[in-house]
């Protein structure tokens, strides 16, 4: 089951607006696989799968079992996602569907991570992460203790908070997510969240409105959201 060239290009296209967020996915779409460093084929059905140190892996089909890279790697998911992906170190992910409600990944370091359908699971990194969704988000995000950039492509239904502690985090979400939604993420992230908003149940302009929650006891405003249409 070959990943399309239609998911290829998008791929490629959050690679550009997330800073060569996955260069190693790309990489090997365009060249193959270097002999010194093949990529493992799987299928979603064969069972548990443990990576070795950086191996990268191809998984047909939907992912049924729990994929383990302790040290860190490449995850490549030609379906949905159903079970759990525990990795450490730098981890690159795709997949090309839908992350379903039970399916979780779970990372204890970096993580690059694009989904292909609708984030319904769960994601939570411990470090810094960026996370592309090309539908919607209607599960939950942990973000970890350094900076985190997200973009959404569909709307944002579901639930952003902190795995352990806020930081310096960044949202786009070029559909639709209400104001109260963006206000409740700002409880959890005071002074350290600014998202683009693209459709929402407010007017067109700067939020939040309110002083007292835009600004820390120096007096500056790192807390802000725009919005672009109201629905």
């Amino acid at each position: 089951m070959p990943v399309s060239t239609e998911t290829q290009v998008r791929v490629a296209h959050a690679d550009v607006i997330m800073d060569m967020a996955f260069s190693y996915s790309l990489e090997y779409w365009q060249r193959g696989a270097k002999a010194s460093n093949p990529w493992l084929q799987r299928t979603g059905d064969s069972g548990a799968i443990f990576l070795e140190e950086k191996q990268a892996v191809i998984i047909e089909g939907d992912c049924l079992h729990q994929v383990s890279a302790p040290e860190g790697g490449t995850i490549l998911v030609c379906g949905n996602l159903y079970s759990t992906l525990d990795v450490s170190g730098f981890s690159e992910i795709i997949i090309t569907g839908d992350v379903r409600p039970d399916g979780y990944i779970r990372s204890e370091k970096s993580c690059h991570a694009f989904i292909g359908g609708r984030l319904e699971g769960t994601l939570q990194s411990s470090d810094w992460s960026k996370v592309w969704i090309e539908s919607d988000l209607s599960g939950v995000l942990k973000t970890g203790f350094s900076s985190t950039r997200i973009h959404v492509n569909g709307d944002y239904t579901g639930s952003i908070i902190p795995h352990e502690q806020p930081s310096p985090f960044f949202l786009t979400v070029a559909g639709f997510a209400a104001n109260d939604s963006l206000h409740r993420i700002m409880e959890y992230y005071p002074n350290r969240f600014n998202a683009s908003i693209a459709v929402s149940d407010v007017p067109p302009g700067l939020y939040p409105q309110e002083d007292s929650h835009r600004r820390n006891e120096r007096g500056n405003c790192f807390a802000r959201w725009s919005v672009q249409q109201q629905r």
